[in-house]
């Protein structure tokens, strides 16, 4: 086509090729399989993350309070006549305030559905009920040194072990929940 004074004229166009061989009706099976509807996330994640993030940052601060008083618990001790680990103590203390920041922390990354703060969240409670159980072999002495009767102070420190199991197997169901429950909401 030529160019005439008035501008450029409209090209025509024509399509060349062969047609697609298969019928107009066959779709080449792929609607043959009943369709994947994905519902929405599950709102667990949100509530457990939520609640362990106030749970965290609460029993955090407490902790902090608890390791501020540490120095004068000794001291009561010792003023008592009662011999305690007071190393222990202090790291009993510090190990408690990262734990319950690493819940909250957790927490957060549930509630933003992250796998990983489940399981960050299940450590942390490990990691707590190991240093409770340790402190519970260390002050069984002093429980006994207390009751003036060593086979007292070991019922003591059995009965103080299983609740710290029991207490931290419930922890741990809970946090375990938007794995247990909606695993497929959570990411990785």
């Amino acid at each position: 086509m030529e160019e005439t004074d008035e501008g450029a004229a409209p090209e025509e166009t024509t399509l060349s090729g062969t047609p697609n061989a298969a019928p107009a009706g066959d779709d080449g099976g792929a609607y043959g399989q009943p369709a994947v509807m994905i519902g929405p996330k599950s709102s667990l994640p949100k509530i457990i993350g939520i609640l362990m993030m106030v749970y965290g940052v609460l029993v955090g601060l407490l902790s902090l309070l608890g390791l501020a008083g540490t120095g004068e618990t000794i001291s009561m001790y010792e003023d008592m006549d009662i011999e305690v680990n007071s190393i222990y103590m202090w790291v009993q203390g510090i190990v408690a305030v990262g734990v319950n920041f690493a819940i909250a922390y957790a927490g957060n990354q549930v509630r933003n559905y992250q796998r990983s703060g489940v399981m960050l969240g299940l450590y942390a409670i490990g990691a707590l009920l190991a240093v409770q159980l340790i402190g519970t072999l260390m002050f069984a002495d002093a429980m006994a040194e207390m009751a003036g009767d060593s086979a007292m102070g070991a019922v003591a420190g059995s009965i103080g072990a299983f609740f710290q199991v029991f207490c931290a197997a419930i922890c741990g169901l809970l946090v375990a929940l938007p794995i247990l429950a909606s695993a497929d909401s959570l990411e990785d």
